[in-house]
């Protein structure tokens, strides 16, 4: 056990895991023990634990069970019956989609009995914070709409410093960018100006999710900082000189993605990358040489850096190894 909270330690201070994620971590790792000890001295688990075990899985999955029917019925209504539902009854169900998660992850954080799950329940309160100023505001630029999505997600992340919040924040900045994009210029009109524009606005919500990886949930991150310097790429590509700017964009990218890979061992970086050099470098060399030729030399660039990586990091371990 000493080693597992020196270890939980590091992971604290390296802002990988919260204190109170610690502390579950270490506190079901000292249940652990205490049930195999039982085990060893009787040959059979207590059956209170063993109830309280299957218990408390069954009540976590109760309340995903609760906050998806929630988000489904708002699905079911918005698809089939919105328009039958008139003015209030469609702000009615807008305000519960947003009360009945944020209640219910209200009281499991402070109840203390399931606080992870409060802070997912919280993060889907976001979006329906978004949805319900949608609704009952009427706002049909979806701007406003996105931004309170985004700064929800932003004041969860800060007061209760979960990933979850990161994965809303990300969403709603995302939409928020197209949003101001499609309402600043004419849809349609002017294609290399909007995809320029979205190229930008993504990779600003990139550096916002890099940057709040230093802080709070480093892989979860950094990965949707990668998939947001994705999208950047696939926007350029419909840009002025966009095969070259999407080219270059993908590759730095990339680059940040497979080094942060290299120092970390976190393989979401390494999947990312990945599916970036497989998807945007035959692209974008297909255009630039307007033949094949081209997709085949961005396929064989890719799997020499994949390949390189590889080599590199073996030969690291075997010198770390030996160290």
């Amino acid at each position: 056990m000493d080693r597992l909270q020196t270890q939980l330690a590091r992971l604290v201070e390296q802002h990988v895991l919260s204190a109170p994620q610690a502390q579950e971590l270490a506190d079901a790792a000292r249940a652990d023990q205490q049930d195999g000890q039982s085990v060893s001295e009787s040959g059979y688990p207590k059956p209170a634990q063993g109830a309280a075990t299957k218990g408390a899985a069954v009540l976590e999955v109760l309340g995903y069970v609760g906050g998806a029917l929630v988000l489904g019925a708002v699905i079911l209504l918005g698809s089939f019956y919105w328009d039958d539902l008139g003015s209030i009854g469609r702000k009615l169900v807008a305000l519960a989609s947003l009360v009945v998660p944020a209640v219910g992850g209200a009281a499991l954080i402070k109840g203390g009995a399931r606080p992870e799950l409060g802070r997912i329940l919280l993060a889907l309160a976001c979006y329906a914070a978004g949805f319900a100023y949608l609704v009952i505001f009427d706002d049909q630029k979806f701007v406003v709409s996105s931004a309170v999505v985004v700064l929800a997600s932003a004041l969860g992340a800060v007061l209760l410093r979960s990933g979850a919040f990161l994965v809303s924040g990300w969403s709603g900045g995302m939409l928020l960018v197209c949003a101001v994009v499609f309402n600043l210029t004419d849809v349609g009109t002017d294609p290399p100006r909007e995809a320029t524009y979205l190229a930008v606005g993504f990779l600003i919500v990139g550096l916002a999710l890099a940057a709040s990886g230093l802080l709070l949930a480093c892989t979860l991150a950094w990965s949707l900082a990668g998939l947001s310097g994705w999208a950047a790429s696939i926007a350029l590509q419909g840009g002025p000189n966009g095969e070259w700017l999407g080219l270059l964009c993908a590759t730095v990218v990339t680059a940040a993605l497979l080094t942060a890979f290299v120092q970390t061992r976190r393989y979401a970086f390494a999947v990312i990358g990945c599916a970036i050099l497989l998807s945007i470098w035959p692209v974008s060399l297909y255009r630039i040489l307007n033949d094949a030729v081209g997709a085949a030399i961005g396929l064989v660039a890719a799997g020499a850096v994949l390949i390189g990586t590889v080599i590199w990091l073996t030969r690291r371990r075997r010198v770390s190894a030996t160290a």
